[in-house]
């Protein structure tokens, strides 16, 4: 083999090697979660075409919170690149434990956060054309 072929071929085996190693540790930074989410509370829509689904989020030393998505239940259920439950996330920090408080669609187009002391922080007000609303308790 002539010596400019064998350096051209390590050469090209050492590029190679550190593009495989720079796109696994793209690949892991990206694909780590930092949270662990558990689905506590789902309510189908009227007409059974929607979902809205309350996760808890436990961020380990990060915190704990539960957020709000809301899919289509026709579309694949896959998680997100970034860990996060398979929808669009519609709003934060919504907890219904207290008397009063729970989830709830308003019709087909309206999903309700009702809440009693704490207002729950709306990420995205309207979704595939439902709108997303939160509501004091009476």
């Amino acid at each position: 083999m002539r010596p400019v072929l064998r350096r051209l071929l390590i050469a090209g085996a050492v590029i190679a090697a550190v593009v495989a190693l720079g796109v696994g540790w793209i690949a892991t930074a990206f694909l780590f979660s930092p949270c662990q989410y558990e689905l506590t509370h789902e309510r189908i829509s009227p007409s059974a075409r929607y979902v809205a689904q309350i996760y808890g989020a436990n961020c380990g030393m990060a915190g704990a919170r539960d957020v709000v998505v809301l899919r289509d239940r026709s579309a694949i259920a896959l998680m997100g690149v970034d860990g996060m439950p398979p929808g669009t996330l519609v709003a934060n920090d919504f907890t219904p434990v207290r008397a009063g408080e729970d989830i709830f669609w308003d019709g087909e187009a309206m999903l309700v956060l009702q809440y009693v002391a704490r207002a729950p922080k709306i990420v995205r007000a309207e979704w595939g054309g439902v709108r997303v609303e939160a509501r004091r308790a009476p």
